[in-house]
C-alpha cells in the first residue's frame, strides 16, 4: 500500500501493521504485514522488504469470541435483573392477594410501594451501565469535590454514628474528568463504607499527588471483606450487602476506567476495607 510505504521509508524502520487486500470483488483477506526499509552504506534506498501473514481466520475466531463475550455478560446481566426484580414482585402480589381476601392493612401499602421502589433502583442501576455515556472531561480539582461528597453524607454519617475524617492535599493538581461521574463514585465507596460499620466508626479519606497521577484512598473501620470474595467486587450482582445487587460498584470500575485511573480495593477480617483510586493529572500540569 502507498502510504504504508511511504510510512516505512520516511521513519526509516521496520513498520508492522494490518493491511485488507481484496483477492476478488466477494473476498478480501487480512494481513499482518511488516515492512523493512533497506537502505546501501550511502543511505540511499535498495528496496522494502515486505513480509506478510493471512490472518484472516484468526480474526474471524477473535470476532467470534467478542461476541460470544457479550452474549456471555449480556445473559448475566438479564438473569441478575430477573432475579432481583422477581422477589420483590413475589412479595407485591402476595401482599395484593391478602387484601383481595380482605386482610386490609395499611402497612400492606408502605410494603408494596417499598418493593416498586426497589425495581426502580435495580432498573435505573441497569440502565446506567446499558446506555451509552457522553462523557464531557474538563479540568477540576479534586479537593472541592471531595468536600462536597463529604458533605452529602455527613447526615447519614452521624445517624449511623460513623465520623468522616478529611486528609487533602490541597496543592494537588487537576484531573481531566466528568465531574458528577466522579461524585457518583466516592458517593458510592462512602456509602458502602457507612454500611460496613452497623456499629460506627471512622472513615478516613486521603488525597495526595503521586507523581504524575492523583490518589484517593477511602477507609474504614468495618467488618472487612475476605479475599475470596474480593477477586469478585465488582461483578454484576456480586455483593456483600444483603439487599445489593453489585451494580453500584460495576459501574464505579466503569467510570474510573473510562477516566484512564485504577480503583483497587484491599481489607482484612475485622480491622476494615481500603479503597484507593489513582487517576491521572491534567497533561498542562503532569
Amino acid at each position: 500500500m502507498p502510504e504504508s510505504d511511504k510510512r516505512a521509508w520516511e521513519e526509516g524502520k521496520p513498520v508492522r501493521l494490518e493491511e485488507i487486500i481484496f483477492v476478488s470483488r466477494e473476498e478480501s483477506r487480512i494481513f499482518d504485514v511488516r515492512k523493512v526499509p533497506l537502505f546501501d552504506p550511502d543511505g540511499r534506498r535498495i528496496g522494502l522488504l515486505v513480509i506478510s501473514h493471512d490472518i484472516t481466520e484468526l480474526k474471524k475466531t477473535e470476532e467470534l469470541l467478542r461476541k460470544s463475550e457479550k452474549l456471555s455478560v449480556v445473559g448475566q446481566l438479564a438473569a441478575g435483573v430477573a432475579h432481583e426484580i422477581r422477589n420483590p414482585l413475589t412479595s407485591i402480589r402476595g401482599f395484593i392477594q391478602f387484601i383481595q381476601e380482605g386482610n386490609y392493612k395499611r402497612e400492606y401499602f408502605q410494603t408494596i410501594l417499598s418493593e416498586l421502589d426497589r425495581i426502580q433502583s435495580v432498573v435505573n442501576e441497569f440502565l446506567v451501565l446499558a446506555k451509552p455515556q457522553v462523557i464531557n472531561f474538563t479540568p477540576r480539582n479534586l479537593s472541592p469535590l471531595l468536600h462536597q461528597v463529604v458533605e452529602l453524607l455527613q447526615t447519614e454519617a452521624i445517624l449511623n454514628n460513623v465520623q468522616i475524617t478529611v486528609e487533602l492535599d490541597e496543592t494537588a493538581t487537576m484531573v481531566n474528568c466528568e465531574e458528577n461521574q466522579l461524585k457518583q463514585v466516592f458517593i458510592n465507596i462512602l456509602k458502602n463504607a457507612i454500611e460496613a460499620m452497623p456499629n460506627g466508626g471512622r472513615i478516613t479519606i486521603q488525597l495526595q499527588q503521586l507523581g504524575d497521577s492523583l490518589s484517593v484512598r477511602i477507609q474504614d473501620q468495618g467488618e472487612g471483606i475476605g479475599e475470596e470474595r474480593i477477586q469478585k467486587l465488582g461483578e454484576p450482582f456480586y455483593t456483600t450487602k444483603e439487599k445489593g445487587t453489585g451494580l453500584g460498584l460495576m459501574i464505579s470500575y466503569k467510570i474510573i476506567q473510562a477516566h484512564q485511573g485504577n480503583m483497587k480495593i484491599s481489607s482484612q477480617r475485622n480491622k476494615g476495607t481500603t479503597v484507593e483510586i489513582t487517576l491521572p493529572v491534567c497533561a498542562s500540569f503532569a
